[in-house]
């Protein structure tokens, strides 16, 4: 016979259903309303002005300027400021403010912290050649016109004589910064000297563009530039141009006598990258799990890829456009019908704003070691103006990221609603905190997604269906990026071997033309540069992809992807871990940053031991 449960034990049974009862409230009753984002953006009078004024002090140490900054100065300023800004921020009593004002807290200490990790970790101004040679090149280049994004109002031509007498003292100022190099640079890193000697001036990398080069490339430039220039500066250019070059092989000829004697390490080591993912691009993912997710998404891609190719396996074979009259066709249609597309004409996918100009491409010079150039003398009101290469270049040639086949296949991320439309919204934000905080996993991966939803949502690529695969090779390049990016830089591979396996894991497939030396150099070059930027395009799209998932759930069917996609650009240019709290109320993943580590807690760890004190 079976006993029946005596009183002490009911009394136990009891109390464990209480304790589970109360310890599991969404099990027993559901939520009945869903979190709403708030309405209004706080402006800069309704903002903690303690907050407010802080940040406008902290900025205006946090870049070198324009004109011929004295490098070490404004290191050693910094050093001094640092820790009095960071003392400030620290004493700040946040427990009464909202949640806003609690994320710009976090936004301004991760701009610290990034400051910090600038001054003691890559430390520029002692490792990198390539500072004082391309501050040195883009002193004159910013008088001129062009660049990829030539912009709303470019200056037209011909020059004025005030901007030509600019032009010409800025060349004249060429050695100022170079003497600065050879006296900064005692911690010297051999890859960054070898980027210096190879890719001087930014842009895309070019063979034959090299230092050495650099008299012949600034002759050159010059005599097509003083075809613009009035005639008294006329005459003056091409010899100030020369004598600019001879100061720069000069420092290309230091550079080569010293490069054996060059104590710096390129890589940085684990610990400090994962500091960085943490506390500066306050990422809820370590190195590891980054490289784990990038190994999934490499198979995604390529998987991807094979399914689109076997769609469209009795279609003939895509090719670059074969001219820029060709491809110029192209781009117009698409910008058209790309836009209209996402609008409420189309899918009505995102809203527009009155200040979003028209797009379209024009040719332009390709002038070493500038970049794209452009001589305008015609004004286009209403029209922001993107300059491509000419036809003899690599990258109309050849380029594995496939701009040139089909234009839709970048054309969102690099433009609307990509990087151009996101730089005008989020400059125009409300809050003085978000309007000039810049969050790479935020706007890369707002604009990798605006490469893959076009295939998901059957865009009308003007190329057809084959265009289609061009940007699953892209998300395999991307996803590559971050498994040799991360390795170079906790220093698991080296520069060559980094070539080598970029150039290997990404081969011709599809409508892709395979990776090719001098993309992979851009993309090296990039990261020993960028510290841990190659992370930012795949990781900030997998938030994106989770946030728009935790979003759908919490609304279920009332989700309205339009006022998502919205919504994410609304509350600005910030981590998309703050960003889950202001559109989701969910706060998990921001928790764990009101615990910091400081940098001083990693700092030796680092393989390179030089000038690593940090004030606390």
């Amino acid at each position: 016979m079976k006993k029946g449960l005596s009183g002490f034990g009911i009394l136990l049974l009891f109390v464990f259903s209480i304790v589970v009862f109360f310890s599991t409230p969404m099990m027993c009753q559901e939520k009945t309303e869903a979190w709403t984002p708030q309405e209004v953006i706080p402006n800069l009078e309704d903002h903690p002005q303690e907050l407010v004024k802080l940040a406008e002090e902290f900025r205006a140490i946090e870049r070198y300027g324009g004109g011929i900054p004295d490098f070490a100065e404004a290191v050693q300023k910094q050093k001094e400021l640092l820790p009095k800004f960071r003392a400030r921020l620290d004493a700040m009593d946040i427990s009464g403010w909202s949640m806003h004002f609690k994320i710009d807290y976090l936004l301004l200490r991760s701009e610290m912290d990034e400051l910090e990790y600038e001054l003691y970790v890559r430390r520029h101004t002692s490792r990198d050649p390539s500072l004082y040679v391309n501050a040195a090149i883009r002193n004159v280049r910013r008088h001129l016109t062009g660049g990829r994004r030539m912009g709303d109002n470019p200056e037209l031509m011909p020059f004025t004589k005030e901007r030509a007498q600019n032009v010409l003292q800025a060349l004249a100022d060429t050695e100022k910064f170079l003497a600065q190099g050879r006296k900064n640079l005692t911690e010297m890193v051999p890859e960054l000297a070898k980027i210096a000697l190879e890719h001087p001036g930014g842009g895309y990398y070019t063979e034959g563009g090299q230092l050495k080069y650099i008299v012949e490339h600034y002759k050159k430039w010059a005599e097509v530039t003083a075809e613009h220039f009035p005639a008294s500066e006329a005459k003056k250019l091409v010899p100030a141009a020369i004598d600019a070059g001879k100061h720069l092989l000069a420092f290309a000829d230091w550079l080569e006598e010293n490069k054996d004697n060059m104590p710096g390490k390129y890589y940085y080591g684990k610990d400090i990258v994962d500091w960085y993912l943490k506390h500066v691009m306050l990422l809820p993912y370590n190195s590891d799990q980054i490289k784990f997710m990038s190994e999934i998404e490499r198979g995604r891609a390529i998987s991807y890829l094979q399914f689109e190719m076997h769609k469209n396996r009795h279609l003939p074979p895509i090719e670059p456009a074969r001219n820029i009259e060709e491809y110029l066709a192209w781009d117009d249609e698409t910008s058209l019908i790309l836009r209209r597309w996402y609008l409420d004409q189309g899918l009505d996918l995102m809203s527009d704003q009155d200040y979003q100009t028209l797009i379209r491409s024009e040719g332009a010079m390709y002038l070493l070691p500038f970049g794209l150039l452009s001589f305008p003398y015609e004004d286009k009101p209403g029209i922001h103006r993107i300059t491509v290469v000419p036809d003899d270049h690599w990258r109309a040639v050849y380029s594995n990221m496939g701009f040139r086949t089909d234009p839709a296949v970048l054309h969102g991320h690099e433009y609307w609603p990509g990087h151009t439309y996101a730089g005008k919204l989020h400059r125009r934000n409300p809050c003085p905190i978000r309007a000039r905080h810049y969050d790479g996993a935020h706007s890369e991966g707002w604009c990798f997604y605006h490469e893959i939803l076009p295939v998901i949502m059957d865009f009308p690529f003007v190329r057809g269906p084959r265009a289609r695969e061009l940007p699953y090779i892209n998300k395999l390049q991307r996803a590559e990026r971050m498994l040799i990016g991360l390795a170079i830089l906790i220093g698991e591979i080296g520069f060559d071997e980094a070539m080598e396996l970029h150039i290997n894991n990404t081969p011709a497939l599809g409508s892709g033309l395979g990776i090719r030396p001098e993309e992979a150099f851009e993309e090296i070059e990039g990261f020993l540069h960028g510290g841990s930027l190659p992370h930012q395009c795949q990781t900030g799209l997998i938030q994106f992809y989770k946030l728009l998932a935790d979003r759908k759930m919490q609304l279920k069917d009332k989700f309205d992807l339009k006022e998502f996609n919205d919504q994410f650009m609304k509350y600005g240019q910030i981590p998309i871990s703050l960003l889950r709290w202001e559109i989701l109320g969910d706060d998990s993943e921001v928790k764990p940053h009101w615990n910091p580590m400081r940098l001083s807690s990693v700092l030796d760890t680092l393989p390179d031991q030089a000038n690593k004190e940090v004030n606390e």
